[in-house]
Parts: structure tokens; C-alpha cells; sequence
């Protein structure tokens, strides 16, 4: 699924990497995990790159968004404080933007799917998402970030901040999801059944 080799940016040091299932990158914070899966999913070209390969050939940048569906705390922190409509929110993804600006348009097609997906995840297209709870903002991150049906999903801390029981109710949506999952993690209650492997990363390196 995804193959790295010979990857050094700061604190990365990696000689080899391989995810071919569900996959958990686990380890403290500091020690180059959000780093590491912004390498994955070409967000970043780090300092060095022998090879980066995701189903087994090099893809563009343009490919890269198509193929990854990212979730992460930077997108949950900025919709905390925008707003903005839950519609405009998800639908602003297929401009690979944040919000909706008066120059876009939009066609029949974007607009009915951004409507199936609000109703799929039982979210109201007219809310203004700074109303949201916690767990709702995660959801329209997740609506975001799958919209264009993307191969693999990325997970990024995505549970942090939430109770008990809305991460319980978090996992139990993204089964329902059926996707190949990265999660990105420090904790290991975290881990469940939905993930194979385990990568353990410790300043900028694999070490189980």
C-alpha cells in the first residue's frame, strides 16, 4: 500500500517504512509522528527521499489528495472559531479549501453529495459549526475528509478532548466507514481491533 525509503527531515530518520494494512504509528509526543504521515501523504517533501511509493508507484501531489483523507487537530481548531455553515464547511473540500469564498461555484453534483453526506452522518447542512459539539466538529472533519472517497483515511489524534463514551461512539462511525486506516496516536487505549500493525516511533525513528 504505501512504501517509504531513506527519509531524513529534522528529527525523521528513517531507513525503511511499509504499510500494507490498518495501521497505528504510535508514540510520544515530539517524536516525528505528525511528521511522518504529512511525508505518507505528501504534504510534506522532507529534506531527503530515496523512494515513496503508494500502491506501488510514484503519484502526484493532485493523485496524493485523491488517494488520502486527512483528519487532524489543525482543521479542528480553526472550524472551532469559523463561522460558518456545516454545508459550506464540507463542501469548500472540493476547492481543496477551507471555506466557501464568493468566487467558487459549485455544481448540481458537489451540492448533492455534500446534502447525502450531512444526512449519512446525521449533521444539519445549516448549522453554524462554532454550535457543534466536539464530537459533531470531528464528524464534519471526517465528512471532509471523505467526500471524494478516498482510498485511505488519516487519523491524527482524532479523539483528544473527547469523553468516554463519544470515543466509543467515534470508532463505532468510522467502521461504518470501511476504508484503509493510518492512525496517528500517543495513546495506547487508542488502539483497537480495526488496526493490524502497530509502528512504534521514538525521536524520528522506528524502533519496534
Amino acid at each position: 500500500m504505501i512504501k517509504l525509503k531513506g527519509v531524513k527531515h529534522h528529527i525523521l530518520d528513517i531507513d525503511s517504512l511499509e504499510i500494507n494494512d490498518n495501521t497505528v504509528i504510535l508514540g510520544p509526543n515530539g517524536s516525528g509522528k505528525s511528521l511522518l504521515l504529512k511525508v505518507i501523504t505528501h504534504e510534506l517533501y522532507p529534506m531527503k527521499l530515496t523512494e515513496r511509493l503508494v500502491f506501488g508507484k510514484k503519484i502526484t501531489l493532485k493523485e496524493a489528495r485523491e488517494i488520502f483523507g486527512i483528519v487532524n487537530s489543525d482543521l479542528e481548531y480553526f472550524y472551532k472559531n469559523e463561522h460558518i455553515s456545516v454545508f459550506d464547511s464540507i463542501i469548500s473540500s472540493f476547492r481543496e479549501a477551507l471555506v466557501v469564498y464568493n468566487f467558487f461555484e459549485f455544481n448540481e453534483k458537489e451540492k448533492e453529495k455534500t446534502y447525502e453526506i450531512c444526512k449519512k452522518f446525521n449533521l444539519n447542512p445549516n448549522q453554524d459549526i462554532t454550535t457543534l459539539s466536539l464530537g459533531e466538529i470531528k464528524k464534519v472533519l471526517i465528512a471532509r475528509a471523505v467526500i471524494h472517497n478516498p482510498k485511505i483515511l488519516c487519523l491524527d489524534e482524532p479523539t483528544n478532548g473527547l469523553d468516554i463514551k463519544a470515543k466509543y461512539e467515534f470508532w463505532d462511525f468510522i467502521k461504518t466507514l470501511n476504508k484503509k486506516l493510518i492512525l496517528i496516536t500517543h495513546d495506547f487505549y487508542e488502539i483497537n481491533n480495526l488496526f493490524r500493525n502497530i509502528i512504534m516511533l521514538n525521536n524520528g525513528k522506528i524502533f519496534k
